[in-house]
């Protein structure tokens, strides 16, 4: 049930289980649009996948195994466990207590066919990248870096001497991306408060680290504008932060630690929709149970959409953590700790959120969420 008032307290980003998704729709519908994928994160890892109608619904296809290895824990505090390729044609996921990332093709809406297994080029990946035919993992523990690959239609290819480390040995990263253009690479760093950047060659190759001071304490995830701009949450205060990106890297304040008044922004991911008069950015609020909408403005700067933070409010039980923004911006989904299940929304034009699903049932440990 949504509520129309914020309970935040405590700050925690820790993630609990997440996710599955049975059959919402009406009898009779059957029009697949796209799909669904949630990192399972179990010993014996595995994919769950579910096709999504044209009303946003969810029916649950079935599960995939990585052949690799999850953690099975319910704390895996990352943005990008499991993405899709640019065409749709290609899913990644990454196996954290195995050390690598397992490659499945896409052959249908929620269909996978396992391809590779390959080692992630260091300890604990917990994040992916991928522009085009480059993938970029993020490896999280001793001394973490990242690495890249190169992907075609049969499998990965490690690219030589593409292992570059972050600021620190241990800096507890928590997401890697790519800009829109594919030239530079952003990592986030929750416990330095820094960001990453590298510049990135036709190659595939990256240069850096450019480290610098995120403008508040915990950056955890983040997602770029139509533009290239940056937004950016801040766990420690709950808050978003919008950045200008120089095409070296460098980061410039737009609008500092915009507080959203709940507790424990974590998760980031903006809308893309030219029919719509406004590019819109969601936040998770881990530990209050709510989710925060921003406007983007044209010049970079953000604003709430709602005066007290509270977009959606998911009820005193709830600790949405990962989403994911469906290929035709028709639809948000949020994953959910606690509740471990899922809630989809329509999103409105003019950044409202409309509940028109909520389901359950998939492994506690989940974490990371892919959709098409």
């Amino acid at each position: 049930m949504l509520k129309p008032h914020n309970r935040g307290t405590v700050l925690l980003c820790a993630v609990a289980g997440i996710l599955v998704i049975l059959a919402m729709s009406p009898a009779g519908f059957a029009q697949t649009t796209g799909a669904v994928y949630i990192n399972g994160n179990t010993a014996a890892n595995e994919v769950w996948a579910y096709t999504r109608a044209a009303d946003g619904t969810l029916t649950f296809a079935g599960t995939y195994s990585t052949q690799g290895s999850g953690s099975a824990l319910s704390s895996v505090n990352s943005q990008g466990g499991i993405v899709l390729s640019p065409n749709g044609k290609a899913l990644f996921v990454v196996n954290n207590i195995s050390n690598d990332i397992t490659m499945f093709a896409v052959t249908g809406p929620g269909q996978l066919t396992f391809l590779q297994r390959v080692s992630s080029g260091g300890q604990y990946p917990v994040s992916l990248a991928v522009f085009r035919n480059v993938l970029y993992v993020l490896n999280a523990r001793v001394s973490a870096n990242i690495t890249a690959f190169k992907f075609s239609r049969t499998g990965m290819t490690p690219i030589a001497g593409s292992t570059l480390p972050l600021s620190t040995g241990l800096p507890n990263p928590a997401q890697i991306s790519f800009s829109p253009s594919g030239k530079l690479l952003v990592v986030a760093e929750i416990s330095t408060s820094k960001l990453d950047t590298y510049t990135v060659a036709k190659t595939g190759l990256a240069t850096g680290p450019q480290v610098q001071n995120s403008n508040g304490r915990g950056p955890f995830g983040f997602a770029f504008d139509n533009a290239g701009r940056l937004i950016v949450s801040e766990v420690t205060k709950s808050a978003m932060s919008s950045y200008a990106v120089s095409p070296s890297g460098a980061l410039s304040v737009i609008t500092g630690s915009l507080l959203d008044l709940g507790a424990a922004a974590c998760w980031v991911v903006n809308t893309n929709n030219a029919a719509f008069p406004n590019q819109y950015s969601y936040v998770t609020n881990t530990a209050s149970g709510t989710m925060s909408g921003y406007r983007i403005n044209s010049d970079g700067s953000i604003a709430l959409l709602n005066p007290d933070g509270i977009t959606v409010d998911l009820g005193p039980t709830s600790d949405p953590i990962d989403m994911a923004v469906s290929a035709d911006n028709n639809y948000l989904y949020t994953l959910e700790g606690t509740a471990q299940g899922i809630v989809g929304f329509q999103i409105q034009p003019d950044g409202s959120l409309v509940q028109v699903t909520s389901v359950s049932g998939s492994p506690t440990s989940s974490f990371g969420i892919a959709a098409n």
